[in-house]
């Protein structure tokens, strides 16, 4: 019987191989997070003493126990034995130990020329344990090359109350500090930003449609193809410099931070100016 246990640092070439099967630039990725992130909250899966799957969870800071899934391999010879619903069924068991709300996973439909949508068996997996498509991101990682964003809900409607709640608006100070080219993405940037709950006197409230412009011509000037940019949706200050620089809505990812607080996703396809 295949059984799940913590993932150790001396299991990183063996899992290494295993994401390699099918994703080589997947495998280089984890190598290298894993060795400068550690490996708490990861897990293979052994059978026989013979380590055959990869998976784990990283909690999002600042939200009410939100997860993503992170790499979650096995290794071919194994598959299509029930293996990898097991394996994924009992990190989801973990995480409802641990009294998590929501978790979500990311997905690419690439179409391999010779071996098709190699994560196709990836998405039928997370269909069948309850995860539902929540959010298509067009071109996200290369033209023609989509992220499918997944979400499956944790506690179940007697332990996490299904009554509307009431979300206050929030206006901070939000400030743009930078951009950078998404990780396993070619040309797809976003910005990163400081927060704070205060301004000072003469200090504007939100950024603008200016600093947004600048932004998205600093990202064409890096040859970048597209922008892609989140909020939370408790945030009214946003949508006006979004909409007049040219973002569009792409979608949202539902309770994101919090009961009623979604993470709202928005694009700029450099190509249409």
């Amino acid at each position: 019987m295949a059984e799940l246990r913590p993932m150790y640092m001396s299991d990183l070439n063996t899992v290494v191989k295993i994401i390699e099967a099918t994703d080589e630039d997947d495998a280089e990725e984890a190598r290298e997070i894993y060795q400068e992130y550690g490996v708490e909250g990861q897990f293979v899966l052994e059978h026989d003493n013979k380590i055959i799957g990869v998976i784990g969870y990283s909690e999002v800071p600042g939200t009410d126990g939100t997860y993503w899934l992170s790499w979650t391999y096995l290794d071919p010879a194994f598959q299509g034995l029930g293996m990898g619903k097991q394996m994924l069924n009992d990190l989801l068991n973990m995480l409802r130990e641990k009294n998590g709300r929501k978790i979500f996973v990311k997905v690419s439909d690439y179409d391999d020329p010779e071996d098709g949508r190699v994560y196709e068996r990836a998405m039928k997996l997370y269909e069948s344990v309850g995860f539902v498509e929540e959010l298509v991101g067009k071109d996200f990682y290369d033209e023609g090359e989509n992220q499918h964003i997944y979400g499956l809900k944790l506690r179940d409607a007697a332990s996490d109350e299904e009554d509307e709640v009431e979300i206050a608006d929030e206006k901070p100070v939000i400030r743009f500090d930078g951009m950078y080219e998404i990780g396993d993405s070619d040309g797809a940037y976003t910005f990163s930003w400081t927060v704070k709950d205060n301004k000072g006197l003469f200090e504007k409230r939100n950024f603008t449609v200016e600093d947004l412009r600048l932004g998205i011509d600093a990202v064409r000037n890096e040859g970048g193809r597209k922008i892609f940019l989140t909020f939370p949706s408790n945030l009214p200050l946003i949508h006006t410099p979004l909409q007049a620089a040219g973002f569009k809505f792409v979608g949202r990812l539902t309770d994101y931070y919090e009961k009623g607080v979604h993470e709202l996703h928005f694009t700029h396809d450099l190509g249409n100016g």
